[in-house]
């Protein structure tokens, strides 16, 4: 820190006039005023009136300051006459604008008031799409007042799936930004910022499973197509050869298809909203299972009562969970993800396993499950009822269930044997403890989901899932496949 005096007065020389004399760093004139307040503005110098304007055209949400011979004081763009032209090329102007003269933007600097016109010349291009085209979000579809920058909304979204930041933290991190600059609480944009930001995960799951590019649009969209598939797993017709279904026996462990089964009772979720206030987009597209077909099995199975044999594991004791007073779900089930409205059931795990198999093809597929040695009693005859297609194409031999190693320990000794990886054909070095690494990065934000929406929260944990696989695949190595998340 021998530097630090010398870093402590540059700070304090970009308060002042930053060794700037007394003319216009843009036109040479007399007596310039205006300075750029905004950290990331390289044009720092001081300006007059018309060159600060000028030079901010394509800037517009930059702080400006005005010297009043004793100290800086907070000017906005707008004040200055700065009028945004939208909906035409830069410097042009439109014959017949429509001026917004209190237009609000939540941007990553702050939230600000900008007058805006929009473009009245062009009758079928709309006020959402010329702001959508300035890479500013459309807080409504109609008459829209606010929009949320791309970059605000690009910068949260990854702030929250990395280190679990809440929506509201973010939001009011913003407002004291903004207060700190304007010495105002600016318009209260709160709900704005979420409406937008939970369209924006949805479209931005589209977009990277290519919907844009299909001739059947989003709506095309097959259930669990938004999800991203793991390049290391076995998946006929991408990374599968030809001839696959045709080895020889020893070499049938080399297609066989892992899978790791687990109930969190951590991803809670309160009664609060429901599905009409905070709707589902995209329902079963990514990591939830369909939330129509889930309910109505689990509608069948709601009242069932199980008990658990294995007197060493307590897990399943969990399905008659106490304290679920006043929530919607007890948890989440994983293999691809749905909910557990009361603890670890079988029914709500064999809608789940069906809805992972569906339309899939493999030689054999290895169940890693803690309660596995529960679980496959009578395990066929419930799939019977649920989805016959399953015996059909794997037949009993087909699917193997395993207990994950660290679990396999706390089970009784007759478990150790039949449901140890260690003894299994093709497992290797398998500890089936994998699913457990996704729960550490979802549980982070256990306590934001708790409060959601049903619609939301889906959303939410759809995208934090995401970012979680594409960050396992992006570890993987260099591949040119791979995902790009953006």
């Amino acid at each position: 820190m021998s530097h630090r005096q010398e870093y402590l007065l540059e700070m304090l020389r970009l308060e002042g006039r930053r060794g700037f004399g007394d003319k216009c760093s843009g036109c040479g004139t007399e007596n310039p005023l205006y300075r750029c307040a905004d950290e990331d503005c390289f044009t720092s110098g001081m300006k007059c009136r018309n060159c600060i304007v000028e030079s901010h055209s394509n800037m517009p949400l930059h702080w400006v300051e005005f010297w009043n011979n004793k100290y800086f004081e907070t000017r906005t763009l707008r004040s200055l006459g700065l009028v945004l032209q939208l909906g035409h090329s830069t410097g042009q102007q439109c014959m017949l604008p429509h001026r917004v003269q209190n237009f609000t933007v939540i941007h990553t600097n702050g939230i600000h008031n900008v007058h805006v016109d929009f473009c009245g010349c062009n009758s079928i291009l709309e006020h959402r799409t010329q702001l959508l085209r300035s890479q500013w979000y459309p807080a409504t579809p109609f008459n829209p007042q606010t929009a949320v920058t791309f970059a605000c909304l690009r910068q949260f979204q990854h702030m929250n799936c990395t280190g679990k930041l809440p929506a509201y933290d973010y939001y009011l991190a913003l407002e004291i930004m903004t207060q700190s600059k304007t010495r105002s609480k600016p318009k209260d944009r709160y709900r704005a910022f979420l409406r937008s930001m939970f369209q924006w995960r949805h479209l931005k799951m589209c977009k990277r499973a290519g919907r844009g590019h299909d001739p059947l649009g989003i709506v095309g969209t097959a259930p669990g197509e938004l999800a991203l598939l793991c390049p290391a797993c076995s998946h006929p017709g991408l990374n599968l050869p030809d001839d696959w279904r045709d080895v020889p026996s020893e070499l049938a462990f080399l297609y066989v298809l892992f899978l790791a089964i687990d109930a969190n009772f951590r991803l809670r979720n309160k009664i609060v909203s429901n599905s009409y206030q905070s709707p589902t987009l995209g329902d079963g597209w990514a990591y939830m299972v369909p939330s129509q077909p889930y309910k109505e099995h689990l509608a069948k199975h709601v009242s069932e009562e199980e008990r658990s044999s294995c007197s060493g594991f307590a897990a399943m004791f969990l399905a008659n969970l106490k304290n679920v007073r006043g929530l919607r779900v007890s948890g989440v089930g994983g293999i691809c993800c749905g909910h557990l409205q009361k603890g670890e059931r079988y029914c709500n795990i064999d809608f789940l396993f069906s809805c992972t198999l569906k339309g899939v093809e493999y030689l054999c597929i290895v169940v890693s499950y803690d309660i596995a040695c529960q679980w496959s009693i009578h395990f066929w005859k419930r799939m019977e009822e649920l989805d016959p297609s399953i015996k059909v194409r794997f037949t009993e031999s087909g699917v193997k269930f395993m207990v994950p190693k660290f679990h396999l320990r706390a089970h009784q000794l007759s478990c150790h044997v039949p449901f140890n990886f260690e003894y299994a054909i093709g497992g290797g070095q398998t500890h089936g403890e994998v699913i457990e690494e996704g729960w550490a990065q979802g549980n982070k934000a256990a306590a934001q989901t708790k409060e959601m929406g049903p619609g939301t929260r889906a959303q939410t944990i759809d995208d934090i899932f995401g970012w979680c696989n594409f960050r396992t695949i992006q570890n993987l190595g260099p591949c040119s496949t791979f995902p790009v998340w953006y």
